[in-house]
């Protein structure tokens, strides 16, 4: 039977392979060490779970490995027991960590490892692979229900009606999304079985979520932050529904860099608005007590596949091996006696003439001569080879030791990288909490900011106006500040400052000050989360709207919502188009 997996010869071959452009598919190298048998890595798991979608190959630790990473650009190589993905698309040759090496030191480890590989295979598949058709049985139509999930997230295990058991599998959905971010347990599901592989084909569940369909301008809403860069990042709401969020929407700080605030494969809160009928996502002043709209499912009956707090933070086949650099077999070498001067020790001694006995004699007798002089000549040789052998013995136990002492300093070294793995494993999930946590903070330190203007002025007034110019700063990103300027004659009632510096909650000046700049600069109107609408007469809604003496119409603004007493912003639109701020009220006051 061929095997799923190829088994590496030549190392060098091998990396010039994975560097070259043309690669159609990601290629998995599972490195194994010949004297550590319990935590090497299951390659055949590995080629029978992806063995079609990537190259899966089997390198052993030795000079073949070391030819592999000397070939490879820095920390890019795999050692011990040990494994990588490395993309088709080359990317990780500019950034190493975009093919993060998966180690085992022990069993557990080394399960994890595959899975983990697998999960890697998995995520660098753009596209489904089109599933060959039946062969022996054609597919039926079956119901059953979703029980466990496997493989991180990659097979789904379905017991059907009968007791039997199938498995969804990840790369023959589309889109090709987690299972365990689509699906849910206990979930009933349907489709066309294949009886010869037991696998259960779902594509009648997808549904083409609506963006129209989803969300209004002014909602928050889940966002996966696919690709992150110092100056903007890519937030997909769903798979084929993405937007790039430049600096000035994700902080008010030019300073702030996006990659400071946001982490590759972090779902976020954002804000969804249309401007001028295009779509627009923001970060930008997220209120942590506003609701957030749910993601949408991807399959019927499906769980929403963005969850708050869920972050994504790895054939038997040809038998095909790369050939070595050189060919051909070592030669055999045999083993010779060295001649001595005087000729063969197997010299023929001719035969005696029957009528000289004599010659006979002195010719056996000279015969004789030469091999006790050969004999002395193997004697010298054996004593001179007795002691080059005792040399070679003692030379020999000296590398024995030397390369003992190197496995020693090594497996200290591979437990020192080990550690460090994982300490940079757990600072990056450090890392993500704070970034979540500067992002959460950001709209309390505006607020906070907002109130410390108490008693820097004389009166309410000028303190007022302080604050409405800065809550314009603040909020207005620099790159609309031109369009979205203050009016130079905007007013305010005699009871608004009183009104807006009388609530004492946390963060409600703020948020007020906040309604405020968006009515003053017309945003508030085109905002549905605002609710602008006339202030009526009574609750009756064919009353009339509330008109002052001098022609001034009365308008009602939301400050907050799903609050209990939200606050309710009141404005006078004066008859020549002019703002003047009128109160901060309570959901339940109707008073101008």
């Amino acid at each position: 039977m061929d095997q799923a997996y190829v088994v590496v010869t030549s190392g060098k071959e091998l990396a010039l392979r994975l560097t070259a452009a043309g690669r159609t598919k990601p290629a998995a190298v599972v490195s194994w060490h010949p004297e550590q048998r319990d935590n090497r890595i299951d390659v055949e798991h590995i080629a029978r779970e992806v063995g079609g979608l990537a190259e899966v190959y089997w390198l052993e630790n030795g000079p073949e490995s070391y030819a592999f990473g000397d070939s490879l650009p820095y920390g890019a190589h795999v050692f011990g027991n040990a494994a990588r993905v490395y993309s088709e698309d080359l990317r990780w040759m500019e950034d190493v960590h975009r093919s993060p090496l998966r180690m085992a030191r022990d069993r557990r480890a080394a399960a994890r490892a595959a899975e983990d590989i697998i999960e890697d295979v998995l995520n660098l598949i753009t596209v489904v692979p089109p599933k060959a058709p039946p062969v022996r049985t054609v597919p039926r139509r079956v119901r059953g229900t979703v029980k466990a999930f496997a493989s991180a997230g990659s097979r789904a295990i379905v017991e059907l009606g009968d007791g039997s058991c199938c498995t969804i599998q990840r790369e023959h959905v589309s889109p090709p999304v987690r299972l365990d971010w689509m699906l849910k347990l206990g979930q009933p599901v349907e489709g066309e079985l294949n009886d010869d592989d037991k696998t259960l084909d779902i594509k009648d569940l997808r549904t083409a979520p609506r963006l129209a369909d989803l969300y209004r301008s002014g909602d928050l809403v889940l966002a996966l932050a696919e690709q992150v860069s110092a100056r903007n990042a890519k937030l997909t709401l769903y798979p084929g529904s993405s937007w790039t969020v430049d600096q000035a929407r994700v902080s008010s700080n030019p300073l702030d860099t996006v990659d400071s605030l946001v982490t590759e494969g972090e779902v976020v809160v954002a804000r969804f608005l249309r401007e001028h009928g295009a779509v627009v996502l923001s970060l930008l002043d997220v209120d942590d007590d506003a609701g957030v709209e749910d993601a949408p499912a991807l399959l019927t009956g499906g769980t929403p596949w963005l969850l708050p707090g869920r972050h994504l933070a790895e054939q038997p086949a040809s038998g095909r091996t790369f050939p070595a650099e050189g060919t051909g077999a070592p030669g055999e070498t045999a083993a010779g006696t060295a001649e001595p001067d005087g000729g063969s020790a197997a010299q023929a001694v001719p035969a005696p003439k029957a009528s000289a006995a004599l010659m006979t004699a002195q010719l056996q007798l000279e015969a004789e001569r030469r091999k006790v002089a050969a004999l002395q000549d193997l004697v010298a040789a054996a004593s001179q080879a007795g002691a080059r052998l005792v040399s070679l013995q003692q030379e020999q136990n000296a590398l024995r030791a030397e390369l003992d002492a190197e496995k020693q300093i090594a497996e200290g070294a591979r437990v020192a990288l080990e550690d460090v793995a994982d300490r940079l494993a757990r600072r990056q999930d450090e890392l993500l909490d704070l970034r979540a946590f500067k992002r959460r903070t950001q709209p309390a330190l505006k607020r906070a900011l907002a109130a410390d203007s108490e008693g820097l002025f004389v009166t309410d007034e000028e303190r007022l106006r302080h604050d409405v110019y800065l809550a314009w700063a603040k909020n207005v990103p620099a790159c609309d500040k031109a369009r979205l300027q203050l009016p130079a004659g905007w007013t305010a009632g005699p009871q608004f400052a009183a009104s807006l510096y009388g609530f004492t909650e946390p963060g409600v000046v703020g948020k007020a000050l906040k309604a405020a700049v968006e009515v003053l600069t017309g945003v508030a109107e085109r905002n549905a989360a605002r609710e602008v609408h006339a202030l009526r007469t009574d609750g009756g809604g064919d009353a009339a709207q509330v008109v002052r003496g001098d022609g001034a119409k009365c308008f009602r603004a939301a400050i907050e919502q799903r609050v209990a007493s939200a606050r309710r912003l009141h404005y006078w639109r004066l008859p020549d188009g002019s703002v003047e701020l009128s109160r901060v009220v309570v959901h339940d006051d109707f008073k101008p």
